[in-house]
This record gives C-alpha cells, structure tokens and sequence, in this order.
C-alpha cells in the first residue's frame, strides 16, 4: 500500500498545510462531519457490487462518513432531485479541495502507458457525468451509478480488473428528508484485499497508519464536497 500511503499523506498534508494546522484542521473535520464504523447489516454489504468486488466475504476496513446540510442552504435547482444533487456532491468529491492534492500525485508519478484515456485533472472530474466505466486518476473506476447513490471501485489501477491484494469501493449517496428539510450526504468506504484467501474470524489487513490517514482523508473529501451543492 505504499502509493496508497504516499497519497493520502500529499493530500492531508497539502491541504491542513502542515504540522501547525493538523490539529486545527482535524477540529474542524471533526466538528462538521460524522464518521462511525459501518454494521454487518449495513445494505452496501447485501449489494451486488460489493459481492462482485468481493466475492469472498474478505474483511475490510469498512466506515461511512455522514453530513447533513438545510435545503434552504442547498442550491435551488438540486433541492428536489437526489440524483441531481447526488451527482454534484460527486462531482465535489473528486473537483475539490479535498481530492486536488492525490489527483496530482497520481498524475505525476502514476500514469502508465494505456491510461490516456482515463480523466486526471480536477477540472474534468467537475463536470464527469460518473457513468459506469469512467475511469480516472489510474486509480479509480465507476463501477455503478443507480442515481442516488455512485459506487468507485479504488485500491489499485483499474486495468488490474480481476482481483487485487488491494481493492476498496466508495459508495456516493445522498438523501432528502423533507421531515427535517435536510440533505443528507454519505461516503462509506470499503477497504480490503479481494485476492487473500478467506480466513475465518480475521480481521482486515489495512496497517495502523493507514488507517489513521484514511479516517481523517474521508472527512475530508466530504467536507469539501458539500461545497459544490451549497447555494
């Protein structure tokens, strides 16, 4: 996992500006977004993409990062589509901020030759439909979008398409609660090695300190992907 790592640390580091603003930045993250550990009985796991890309049950590191917005902070025209407003949160989470830093890393240092097609620049990945099959930053691919909710396989490059010592899934969802007149925005992620053979009672491989990093980089993306939804 040592592109893995090298990324998300650019991306923290890049964007909290080094070590006199990590605390300040995980306050804030902290403060405006909710990350818990996703339950056995969570609907991701009864998918058929998550069979699909783990087919053997494998465990992973498995949480969801939750926040909620006031329609009346929502952009007008997305106030009453979820698939709409589900596509710009999207769109926000790989355009942003919170993405820029590791879409550049991968840009740099892993764009093989058969990659030219994939999308590598946050100004693309703004305006992306994420269509199933998009492919980008050699290291994710739309695997299913149903509208309101968008699933991007990661952990390694797609033209590694069987399965992989590293693999992960990212599930993009989003939900209008006309009770509370809230948005709700969701990113639940799945890491795990697809390739491993099945062990029962094992626990998923992902080291400590990536999943230190990971925890944080998803609260992130979130953060700053509800930027492209506000009014």
């Amino acid at each position: 996992m040592g592109i893995i790592r090298t990324a998300l640390l650019t991306s923290v580091w890049s964007v909290t500006g080094g070590v006199a603003s990590v605390g300040a930045g995980m306050a804030y993250l902290a403060a405006s977004t909710s990350l818990v550990d996703l339950t056995k009985n969570d609907p991701m796991f009864k998918t058929k993409t998550y069979a699909k890309y783990n087919p053997k049950g494998n465990p992973a590191l498995q949480d969801v990062v939750i926040k909620r917005i006031p329609l009346s902070k929502i952009r007008p025209e997305l106030r009453d589509n979820e698939a709409a407003l589900n596509l710009e949160f999207c769109r926000g989470v790989w355009s942003r901020w919170g993405f820029w830093a590791q879409s550049k890393f991968h840009e740099r240092y892993d764009k093989p030759p058969g990659s030219e097609n994939y999308l590598w620049h946050t100004s693309d990945l703004a305006l992306a439909k994420y269509e199933t099959g998009l492919k980008f930053s050699n290291h994710f691919e739309v695997v299913s979008n149903e509208g309101n909710e968008i699933a991007v396989r990661c952990g390694g490059s797609p033209m590694e398409a069987g399965l992989r010592n590293s693999d992960g899934l990212v599930f993009l969802s989003t939900k209008i609660d006309r009770e509370t007149q809230q948005a709700e925005f969701r990113l639940k992620s799945a890491l795990f090695s697809s390739a491993a053979p099945f062990v029962e009672g094992a626990e998923h491989s992902v080291p400590p300190k990536i999943m230190f990093l990971h925890r944080w980089y998803v609260r992130m993306l979130v953060q700053s992907a509800t930027k492209n939804v506000k009014a």
